[in-house]
């Protein structure tokens, strides 16, 4: 019989040999134990002989150590340098967190935020200091906005590269969260320079699970949720819009039996079209593998509806991972395999801002059944007819395969060979018939588009690794070739008049419209071709665990830009210094590690422009008469300038980073600064069609600048951390600012371009900003400054008197400091600073997380309100409830300084608290949890509108061919409403 003893001793750290108190001390194989006391000494009763001892501490290496007959056991413990020997993915390969020189941050599937997230960009939102992701609505089809470090370009485009398993520019939204390991994000240009010519707004790098050797493990995760819509103008209900009138417009408006028909209707408008939302998510894979081939397959199934009826998805996914080994290991060949098929139900947002202005007092059908209409009102359309009048549906399949073959010729040579492939078709359809007012004058009543990509990327690379020296000192050479071809072709076609609105749009022969109305657009088509090569480089160097270094440089070569700069040259060098391993750094449990690093690069950029467009292109221009026929035909011209000097956007970045872990590395965190200079910036200029040298009256051409300035913080560790308690915390801040700095040179300017505009009844060419050099862009520098309300309801607005003309005041006002150099400036609707608070806690078998989001000192122009505040239309729209807290006689919509707010918000974003059943000692379970969670529980705001978190994605239109940029902090109506979740889910492996 094994004897029993009571065991003492004391705990200490390794490094100083300090004592060390609150460590878990724990028999192994049984839920006994104590914790250190402060002193460092335990004592443990009833010790069998033959126990081990379990001695684990947050931030210290856990150690296991077996009794025998000693009643005195004694232990050191060393730091745990797990977290800095993590590794990371750093682009065509990867390195140990402890030696990255550049700002590279991973989030791993363990970190991902909970609640209904179909899109990957959903579960790193607000993880990730700098990278601000956007979800602008409640739209289940609208994908996320991201913007790293601020905007870098207008037509290049903002968006972030990237990477999936080793394919460059896989659409993000076609992964399932549930098949990712890890994303790794890319800040600065030494860490994305080796994308090169893509990776000017950062690379997010998404690595897929994949199986491993050992025991076949099948996971089973589903949740159903369902989703609310969170908050709601506060219109006017039937009575209250009745009692608005007659205090407005006198009784004698009441008599209008159109808009207030007998029967004192109350309809909600938004309660007719919306719905509360079901989601149900199913997940299930099998990973396994011997120590030659591992595999992992899974299969996912989503079907989100919207909370606006008649929109939502069902997507289908399936992926296949293999791994094979072979020739004494020397050979390893990665398989990828996926593929998605996508049902959509899209939304018409018009309809939305049709439910927001449609009378509350009228009733949604007339007695006979036909719906209620108000015929010759120009505002007022029955949104339940647009409804359920119409179909609009997207349809998208894709298929991406991949091999990835690395060979180790020689100890630490390795040749690489990195073959994907992508299939990408998307077909949308749309019908709406005709029999209702809002679609009778529609000539595009059935239409259908179908658009395919072929994606085709082969990569070759060679790397060579060495160790040399003492003290883990090493090497490290990467060169590499691209080529990239990406072929889009598609083709469109419309018809009207049908027969019956049962055939929809799914014969598109059967409309008499392309008959009775001949036009030249009823059918279309497009076929283009975007080729990228590339020669690129990495040397990296590590000297004794105290120095790194590294040097990329990447040539690259696109089809899109002129003859004479089709290649360009992206450099970057980085370094990095481990103060806390040098001999004079003082030892201590307070800073146990201290990492300086410091980067500079250059990065490319033509992501937000089409191809083609430094080619002279001919098209369709006006008509021309043919007396053959005796009728006008389409005519062809010259419909787009050459420019042979279109060139790469160059984005130039410096970061100065700063990584330190604190109280035996229980407190972790880094600090960055970072100067982010975009030059040769693409934009469309206007030029002077003079028939010799230019043809039309626009160009793209590299002129413009722009900077980004910040401060990044991220820091959080353990707040607690006991035997039965575990606290864990983190913050994640950035600070951005952003200047347009020219947008004009020798040879072309920009002039002035306006745009946010400001819309609304009466109201054109009305502008809140324009782009002007010094200001962060959407700066809301056209925007006069309200004083009041003159007696005879006029706005007043500084300086002028009120008297003279509104539209007037405001431009020349706007036109006069524009000239002096000193415009309005009444808010950046560019946030100064973003941030979350990260928290997880654990209790026995109980967890709980959240997230809470803050987005602090912008400025939204509420259009959206300021439309529907206007006393004097009441009886054209209905209105929000504080209508009446303007002057009765206030009859026309002003831009001013009354319309803007703050946009400053704090939101719950995620929570989720779960329970891990037993399962020790289970024949076929592995793991079991079941949990409870929700997105978006609560916002605190000053905000009036909706929400304040709107749209921000600023680039050109039309492929990168417009001129203004799209409207940055303004509510202007139609929004999606945003929703609340809550969820229920179960997790098994078996």
């Amino acid at each position: 019989m094994a004897q029993e003893r009571t065991v003492t001793g004391k705990v200490t750290s390794a490094e100083d040999n300090t004592s060390l108190p609150g460590v878990t001390v724990q028999i192994k194989g049984t839920n006994r134990g104590t914790t250190s006391n402060g002193e460092g000494v335990y004592t443990l009763t009833n010790v069998p002989d033959n126990a081990t001892l379990i001695f684990s501490f947050i931030g210290l290496a856990t150690q296991e150590v077996a009794v025998g007959n000693r009643s005195t056991v004694d232990v050191a413990l060393t730091s745990d340098t797990k977290a800095l020997e993590e590794v990371v993915v750093v682009g065509y390969g990867t390195a140990k967190r402890k030696d990255v020189t550049g700002s590279v941050v991973q989030v791993s599937a363990k970190d991902f935020n909970p609640g209904i997230n179909p899109n990957p960009l959903q579960a790193i939102q607000g993880k990730v200091a700098g990278l601000v992701i956007t979800r602008p609505s409640g739209d289940p089809n609208q994908n996320p906005t991201v913007r790293l470090r601020g905007y870098t370009s207008l037509a290049g485009g903002s968006d972030p590269l990237y990477v999936v398993d080793g394919m460059i520019g896989v659409p993000i939204n076609t992964i399932a969260p549930e098949d990712i390991e890890s994303m790794d994000v890319l800040k600065d240009a030494s860490a994305a320079a080796i994308y090169g010519s893509r990776a000017a707004n950062g690379v997010i790098i998404v690595t897929t699970k994949r199986g491993k050797s050992g025991r076949t493990q099948v996971s089973f995760n589903n949740y159903v949720g369902v989703e609310t819509i969170a908050r709601r103008l506060d219109l006017l209900d039937g009575p209250g819009y009745r009692e608005a009138v007659r205090a407005i417009k006198g009784d004698a408006s009441l008599s209008d039996q159109q808009r207030f028909p007998t029967g004192n209707f109350d309809t909600d408008w938004i309660k007719e079209i919306t719905r509360t939302a079901i989601t149900n998510n199913h997940d299930l894979s099998v990973a396994g593998g011997s120590q030659g081939f591992s595999y992992r397959g899974s299969l996912n199934y989503i079907n989100q509806q919207g909370t606006v009826k008649n929109t939502g998805f069902n997507r289908l996914t399936g992926r296949i991972n293999l791994d094979q080994k072979a020739l004494d290991n020397r050979l390893n060949i990665a398989y990828n395999l996926s593929v998605q098929s996508r049902e959509s139900k899209l939304a018409d947002w018009g309809i939305i801002g049709r439910a927001v202005t449609f009378l509350p007092t009228l009733p949604v059908r007339n007695a006979d059944g036909s719906y209620y209409e108000i015929p010759g009102s120009f505002d007022l359309f029955n949104p339940v007819a647009m409804l359920e009048n119409q179909n609009f549906d997207q349809t998208n399949r894709q298929i991406i395969g991949g091999m990835n073959v690395r060979y180790e010729v020689l100890d630490g040579l390795t040749l690489g060979v990195n073959g994907q492939y992508r299939n990408e078709n998307n077909v949308t359809s749309r019908f709406r018939a005709r029999d209702i007012k809002a679609y009778a004058g529609e000539i595009r009543g059935a239409e259908r588009n179908l658009n395919t990509t072929n994606d085709r990327l082969l990569e070759l690379t060679a790397n060579y690794t060495r160790g040399f020296g003492e003290n883990n000192s090493n090497f490290t050479v990467l060169g590499g070739y691209s080529y990239q071809q990406v072929d889009f072709d598609g083709f469109g076609a419309y018809n009207s008049q049908f027969l019956t609105n049962a055939i929809s749009y799914n014969n598109l022969g059967l409309g008499a419209g392309s008959l009775t109305s001949p036009r030249s657009d009823y059918a279309n088509s497009y076929r283009n071709q975007l080729k990228l090569a590339s020669f690129f480089g990495r040397a990296t160097v590590n000297l004794g665990d105290k120095y790194n270094f590294t040097a990329t440089l990447r040539r690259d070569g696109s089809s899109k830009l002129g003859a004479n700069n089709k290649w360009g040259l992206f450099p970057s060098l980085a370094a990095g210094w481990t103060l806390t391993n040098e001999s004079f750094f003082p030892k201590g449990n307070v800073l146990n590690f201290l990492k300086l690093r410091a980067g500079w690069g250059q990065t490319g950029n033509t992501e937000g422009i089409s191809p083609y467009q430094s080619l002279q292109l001919y098209g369709p221009r006006g008509t021309y008469y043919n007396g053959s026929i005796g009728d006008f035909l389409p005519g062809y011209g010259i419909i787009q300038n050459a420019n042979p000097n279109l060139k790469w956007e160059v984005v130039e970045q410096t970061n100065i980073g700063l990584d330190f872990q604190l109280f035996n590395s229980r407190l972790t965190g880094t600090l960055e600064v970072y100067n982010k200079l975009t030059r040769d910036m693409l934009y469309n200029y206007t030029v002077p069609a003079d028939g010799v040298r230019y043809f039309t009256d626009r160009i793209a051409a590299n002129v413009g600048s722009m900077r980004n300035q910040g401060i990044e913080l991220s820091i959080g560790g353990d707040v607690i951390a006991s035997e039965n308690f575990v606290w864990t915390s983190r913050l994640v801040g950035s600070l951005n600012r952003n200047e347009i700095v020219t947008l004009r040179n020798d040879d072309f300017d920009s002039g002035i371009v306006r745009f946010n505009a400001f819309g609304g009844r009466g109201l054109s060419d009305v502008f809140a900003s324009i782009i002007y050099p010094g200001s962060p862009l959407g700066t809301f520098n056209n925007v006069p400054t309200f004083v009041g309300f003159s007696s005879d309801g006029k706005v007043l607005l500084a300086p002028g008197s009120g008297d003279q003309p509104v539209t007037e005041v405001s431009r020349a006002d706007a036109a006069a400091r524009f000239a002096a150099g000193n415009p309005l400036n009444q808010g950046n609707p560019q946030p100064f600073l973003t941030g979350a608070l990260i928290n997880s806690f654990r209790y026995g078998n109980f967890d709980l997380n959240f997230q809470i989001r803050g987005v602090f000192g912008n400025k939204i122009l509420n259009n959206l309100r300021s439309n529907l505040m206007i006393p004097g239309s009441i009886l054209e729209t209905n209105m929000l409830r504080d209508v009446r807290t303007l002057p009765t006689n206030y009859s026309t919509n002003v831009l001013s300084t009354y319309w803007l707010e703050s946009g400053s918000f704090a939101r719950l974003d995620n929570w989720q608290i779960g329970y891990n059943l037993p399962v020790r000692g289970s024949k076929y379970f592995t793991n079991a949890r079941v949990y409870a969670g929700g997105n978006n529980l609560f916002i605190l705001t000053a905000y009036k509108g909706v929400d304040p978190e709107l749209q921000v994605r600023g680039n050109l239109g039309e492929g990168g061919r417009g001129r203004a940029p799209e409207s940055i902090g303004m509510d202007a109506g139609g929004i999606y409403p945003r929703t609340r979740a809550f969820q229920l889910g179960l997790n098994l492996s078996f």
